[in-house]
């Protein structure tokens, strides 16, 4: 099971298309949604969908699904800062978070980067979190150095 926040879905469809070279695919499909909904949906939410929409039917989700296959279940929220990293969560018996947090930029590629982070953490039992660092470098909940 995949889930990912909102804010990074959208920003990651987003740079994925650009890096297809289609920048304007999400916000007109965001449009198109919002009109068809009426006033059912604000901007924000239209956005969401739209991200949401793009993302399974370009594959964009079947990729992270297929790299992190072997974890079991994993959320998907935006990095800040440089550095992207994948945890382990602490089980539990009950109705308890996912397997895996993966903390990702929404950048082009993330589905490549999530799968060295899951190569990592599997390599190790024993390691709860595996971190790539990025072209800004920095540590986690630091933007600049």
């Amino acid at each position: 099971m995949l889930t990912c926040d909102p804010e990074f879905l959208a920003g990651w469809v987003q740079a994925e298309l650009e890096a297809l070279g289609e920048p304007e695919a999400l916000s007109a499909r965001a449009k198109q949604l919002a009109a068809d909904a009426g006033d059912a949906l604000d901007e924000d939410e239209a956005r969401s969908e739209a991200a949401s929409v793009l993302a399974d039917r370009r594959g964009f989700l079947h990729q992270l699904r297929t790299a992190s296959d072997e974890l079991g279940a994993l959320e998907v929220r935006e990095a800040r800062g440089g550095t992207e990293r994948l945890e382990r969560n602490e089980p539990r018996l009950f109705a308890g978070p996912p397997a895996c947090t993966a903390w990702l930029r929404a950048a082009p590629g993330a589905a490549r980067r999530l799968s060295l982070l899951v190569e990592r953490l599997l390599a190790d039992p024993s390691l709860r979190v595996a971190e790539l660092e990025g072209p800004l470098g920095g540590t986690p909940g630091c933007s600049t150095r």
